[in-house]
């Protein structure tokens, strides 16, 4: 039994008391309370404060020695000491308790930085913040509830306190969205080839797209990434849907692009195994789903394949030649210059720091659709605006 379940059968109605339950005990055996003073060797000005709850400083060995000859286990005598312990002395051991699970859950440095919590929040504010933003009437719902929903026995948790947060509230974005259209998997189907050409609309594009997708089952969100996480995309199975969440880990359009479209082969290829987990992490090493070449080869073929590259590789540095034919393959230019940087790294050469001015920012295509922030209220109030962005 934990000490929040000791505190919560503490409170609960009970005719017994240790008091109570000595009286009884000595008229069974015959005893007189001078006798069992004796026997266990208490002093009554030691027991009676036991007896009485008032006790300022409770002998923890004079007390199990109570128990014991109660027949009572250690857990039912501490719920029966705390029982009548004055209020602030219980108050006192609950603020203790909610700090450690706080800080055994949450990295508050981190969260402090972007802005979920603040410098100088005390326990209770940071204890009524964390259950606000998630909807729990208990901060211990954090780890019991959403554990059972996401992770199995064997997989219960991440020791990475800022993952475990972002998988955690990016489920319940999910979960309380709840998109109300059935997954039509050959739907999707049809849907993908027509996705590309709205990479040219920077402004509106991202957003046709993902309102498409909740049309047929899919529910995308974009995030912002968090710190000490490198999670570039995701894809969770909520409700039975399929779910992906776009990161701005690089801070890149084309990227964001790709993301989606690595998702998407996830969806349509790995919910079986995905299953399994609730969901996967693109960019973090995962041990259950081994499709990350094949998922990267999907997006890449689709976007900008490796046989258009080597026909636009002479006039990489044309930049009207690129935009002529990003036209031709409806794409935005930056794709293809994304595409040939990644390209050429695989064989050993250098364009990271190209093309820089040829990549719009990314801010411009993520505005409309970037509700799910970490210094939100709650993650009902924004899961409520992003429905509604996505609902036509």
């Amino acid at each position: 039994m934990t000490i929040e379940e000791l505190l919560k059968n503490s409170f609960e109605e009970s005719d017994h008391n240790l008091k109570s339950l000595l009286i009884k005990q000595l008229e069974s055996t015959g005893l007189s309370r001078t006798q069992f003073e004796k026997l266990v060797k208490i002093e009554r000005k030691s027991l009676e404060p036991i007896l009485n709850s008032t006790s300022k400083q409770t002998d923890v060995i004079k007390l199990l020695k109570i128990g014991e000859f109660l027949g009572l286990s250690v857990e039912q005598l501490l719920v029966l000491f705390l029982k009548d312990r004055p209020t602030e002395e219980v108050g006192e051991l609950q603020a203790s308790l909610e700090l450690s699970f706080i800080h055994k859950y949450f990295d508050l440095k981190t969260l402090k930085s972007i802005n979920f919590i603040h410098k100088g929040d005390d326990v209770q504010v940071i204890k009524n913040r964390i259950q606000e933003f998630f909807g729990v009437e208990s901060i211990y719902e954090y780890e019991r509830e959403l554990n059972d929903a996401l992770y199995s026995r064997t997989k219960r948790s991440f020791n990475d306190k800022m993952k475990d947060f972002w998988i955690k509230s990016s489920y319940k974005y999910f979960e309380l969205i709840d998109n109300p259209n059935d997954f039509d998997r050959d739907a999707l189907v049809e849907l993908i080839p027509k996705i590309k050409p709205y990479t040219a609309n920077v402004n509106e594009g991202l957003l046709t797209v993902f309102r498409a997708l909740y049309f047929v089952g899919v529910t995308v969100v974009f995030q912002p990434s968090l710190p000490k996480t490198q999670i570039r995309g995701a894809t969770f199975i909520v409700n039975g849907k399929p779910c992906i969440v776009i990161t701005d880990l690089l801070k890149n359009y084309a990227t964001i692009w790709f993301a989606l479209i690595h998702e998407l082969h996830h969806v349509l290829y790995d919910l079986e195994t995905i299953a399994k987990t609730q969901y996967h992490l693109s960019g973090e090493p995962d041990l259950f789903l081994m499709q990350e070449d094949k998922a990267n080869s999907f997006a890449r073929e689709y976007l900008f394949s490796e046989d258009k590259l080597r026909s636009v590789e002479p006039f990489i540095h044309n930049k009207i030649i690129i935009q002529k034919k990003a036209k031709k393959f409806n794409v935005h230019p930056c794709i293809i210059y994304a595409m040939f940087q990644h390209w050429k790294n695989e064989q050993g050469e250098n364009y990271w720091a190209a093309f820089k001015k040829e990549f719009p920012n990314y801010e411009n295509a993520t505005k409309q659709l970037n509700y799910s922030n970490w210094s939100a209220k709650s993650i009902r109030e924004t899961a409520e605006q992003i429905k509604s962005i996505l609902t036509v």
